[in-house]
């Protein structure tokens, strides 16, 4: 927090954070909050490979294993469900922003220019495509 109030203004900040775990000022404040959610099934087994290839992660010796403490919310970032209720209750807020990575990957710009409207960015339609061509899946996992 401390650091985070050094950075200049107009700044991004990413985290897997809960609301209630969240600074109660920053939901009375000019902040706005883009919560990118995902379908908990890909959630869950992005989650199992993502941990098992990540050195400093605990690695789990089977899926079965992995998939009780998912549903159990047993693992780093706690239960996925506690996460989107947590969320769900700011679904009216008008400075909070939903949107799901399924909706992202089935049309980039689309999901691209609704995220641009709400944090009032103003890019061109080249600026889109480029972005679009950046955060595929395989760029960014040659980014990596």
């Amino acid at each position: 927090l401390k650091r985070m109030k050094q950075l200049p203004s107009r700044r991004i900040i990413v985290t897997h954070l809960r609301p209630d775990f969240l600074p109660p000022s920053i939901f009375q404040s000019k902040a706005k909050i883009l919560v990118l959610v995902r379908n908990p099934k890909d959630t869950a087994v992005s989650y199992y490979h993502f941990s098992n290839n990540l050195p400093i992660s605990p690695s789990f010796d089977s899926w079965d294993d992995f998939f009780a403490d998912f549903l159990n919310g047993k693992l780093a970032w706690g239960s996925y469900f506690d996460h989107l209720v947590e969320w769900n209750k700011y679904i009216d807020n008008e400075k909070i922003m939903t949107i799901s990575y399924e909706e992202l990957k089935e049309d980039p710009i689309l999901g691209m220019k609704k995220i641009a409207s709400f944090f009032g960015f103003s890019l061109c339609e080249e600026d889109f495509s480029r972005i679009a061509k950046k955060t595929t899946f395989k760029a960014m996992k040659e980014k990596s």
